[in-house]
């Protein structure tokens, strides 16, 4: 009897084993797709296209999309439909407008390269069929395009995924690992905010190039032929046509090949027989001549630099900034990243060879990157250039797991912090989509105001290097600096002095600024920043900032501000908000600032208001 039990509990044990062990197959095979459903679940539940401020066709995307319109759409390679659009999709006050066409030598190009137009063309291809199909406006923007492009981002980061999972399989890293790191990519880096918020800039389908020519030439060393070498050239040249600074992938060569003797393998397959090199040179200049073609078509050259006076400074390069500033730094907003650097060490152990080549891209590619007359790139959720090499952080970081899993103590220590760290970076995906981490140029103290919070606090900064102009007004109430409506200042009781301006105490509206934008505004792309503290007896206020651009006494854009999303009840609480000026009509178009409130039981108070016109050097946007 007692041998009957025995037996049962370790067949059922058995059973038990052999079902995790399936369910964990499981899990290994279809991890990129587990992945995609909860992308798409995330996508469909943050994005709203249907919306002009949630469209997918936004920023530097619409300059990459563009080429597909002017040449199947409208015909026009000077871009004149662009205002068309605009007017018809995007907001009226031009928040979401991007410029992107540049004069060069008296003739209109497309500021941006062209690669990514040969990834999306397929999804083009497709909505524009629907549209034809099923009666929607086909004219390149209409929902329909916007949600299609949509899964193009996608589509490209599952793709992306399956080449990492492939890629990773080559090296000696357990299934086990294959399958975290997969999930600490997809979940554990800003990777997740340029698919799914951002999917028309060219991050993720450059993480997808990237991971596909390192595949490309993994598998190259170990095969007979040459399908796999080919692929490589044809890959390495899509990534040049798509970001030219991503030739650097080639320094990754080493770490993939691992030894010098596997290296010279791979360099004699290349050089060989001229006929083999010859073939691969054609094969690689084919997505790079389109682009030269492309610059032929738009302004009768073949070379163009179409990024003007925007370029690179090496003599001046934010090395340390872009890795570790609280303004967009990559080490800060991806920590996860500085856990992947740490398998530099044991893959030093294991191949000098591979280490010291890839420190040096690491060195190389930051240097390049960080030269850049932007170095932050108005990135929305930490570094967005280092996504296009995350194919080299799942490598680093498989290195590392393989190091710590021989260290119990370690091991689990470790366990904790990656998942620390992948918390975190959900915590901050999601602050970021919801502005609560501040637009524009963040320093330590905004970083740690903006921490742990899940509701906003406005603040808006504007990288000084843009700044061309900045004309303050500010009025702290304890003086009549002639601004409209003083009768609402009054000593109920303030933040600093004695006097706050109160709305609803003798009409509905609060003190307020009237200033004509012409005499304060020293450029063509202006914002207006207000600053504030306020305080509400209410848990939702009912009270509304108003910013207000007039022209010849009628309102040009209005822009009301509601309280509600952001008052503490009974507490004072500091306020920002940044509007863009629309196009001015006449020279003496104004701007009105004020509060607005409904007299009743509400005690809605303003203090220490600020109000700064402020001019840009050129295009500036917050997303």
């Amino acid at each position: 009897m007692v041998a009957l039990v025995i037996n049962d509990q370790i067949r059922h044990k058995k059973v038990n084993t052999k079902s995790k062990l399936t369910s964990f197959k499981t899990l290994y095979r279809f991890t990129p797709e587990i992945i995609l459903v909860v992308y798409i679940i995330l996508f469909f539940s943050i994005k709203q296209p249907y919306r002009d401020y949630g469209r997918i066709i936004i920023s530097d995307g619409k300059g990459y999309y563009g080429y597909l319109t002017a040449i199947f759409i409208y015909h026009d390679l000077d871009y004149n439909f662009v205002d068309g659009y605009e007017q018809k999709y995007y907001p009226p006050d031009r928040s979401q407008f991007k410029e992107f066409r540049f004069k060069f030598k008296g003739e209109i190009v497309n500021k941006g390269f062209p690669g990514l137009a040969i990834l999306l063309l397929p999804f083009f291809l497709l909505a524009h069929l629907l549209a034809l199909t099923f009666g929607f406006t086909a004219d390149g923007y209409s929902l329909i395009y916007q949600y299609t492009m949509g899964i193009g981002a996608l589509f490209y980061l599952w793709l992306g995924l399956k080449f990492l999972k492939k890629l990773l399989a080559t090296f000696s890293f357990s299934k086990l690992y294959i399958t975290i790191i997969l999930l600490l990519i997809a979940f554990g880096t800003n990777l997740i905010y340029y698919t799914i918020n951002e999917g028309m800039m060219a991050h993720v389908y450059n993480f997808m190039l990237v991971t596909l020519f390192l595949l490309a030439i993994r598998k190259s060393i170990d095969e007979k032929g040459y399908r796999w070498l080919t692929l490589s050239a044809l890959t390495l040249g899509l990534i040049i046509s798509v970001r030219p600074t991503n030739a650097l992938v080639v320094f990754l060569v080493p770490l993939i090949t691992e030894t010098p003797e596997r290296f010279m393998v791979l360099f004699r397959k290349i050089f060989s027989a001229w006929k083999t090199s010859i073939l691969l040179v054609s094969v690689f200049l084919i997505f790079p001549f389109m682009v030269l073609l492309l610059y032929k078509l738009q302004t009768g050259y073949w070379f163009v630099y179409s990024y003007g006076n925007e370029g690179f400074d090496f003599s001046n390069p934010y090395f340390f900034q872009i890795l570790f500033s609280f303004n967009k730094g990559w080490l800060v907003y991806t920590p996860l990243a500085l856990i992947a650097l740490f398998g530099l060490i044991p893959l030093y152990r294991q191949s000098k060879f591979s280490f010291y080549s890839t420190l040096g891209f690491f060195v190389v590619f930051t240097y390049v990157a960080s030269s850049w007359w932007v170095w932050h790139y108005t990135s929305n959720f930490g570094q967005r250039v280092f996504i296009d090499v995350y194919a080299v952080v799942a490598i680093l970081l498989g290195y590392f797991f393989n190091c710590v899993s021989r260290l119990k103590l370690l091991r689990f220590l470790i366990v904790l912090i990656v998942f620390f760290m992948l918390v975190l970076n959900c915590l901050q995906y999601y602050q970021h989509y919801n502005f609560i981490f501040a637009p524009g140029t963040v320093d330590a103290a905004l970083y740690r105001d903006s921490f742990f919070r899940l509701v906003p606090a406005p603040k808006f900064n504007f990288p000084d290097e843009l700044v061309e102009d900045r004309k303050v007004f500010y009025n702290d109430f304890e003086g009549d600096y002639a601004w409209l409506n003083y009768a609402s200042v009054n000593d109920t009781f303030a933040f600093e002095g004695k006097h706050a301006s109160r709305a609803g105490l003798v009409n509905e509206y609060s003190i307020g600024l009237y200033e004509q934008l012409s005499k304060v505004l020293k450029s063509e792309f202006g914002w207006v920043k207000v600053g504030f503290w306020m305080y509400s007896d209410k848990k939702y206020s009912a009270a509304k900032l108003i910013v207000d651009f007039e022209s010849e006494g009628k309102s040009l854009f209005y822009k009301p501000i509601f309280m509600k999303e952001y008052n503490i009840r009974d507490e004072w609480t500091y306020l920002e908000f940044a509007v863009k000026v629309p196009e001015l009509q006449t020279t003496s178009d104004m701007l009105r600032v004020y509060f607005m409130l409904q007299p009743g039981e509400e005690l809605f108070l303003v203090d220490n208001l600020k109000v700064e016109v402020i001019s840009m050097k050129e295009d500036f946007e917050f997303y």
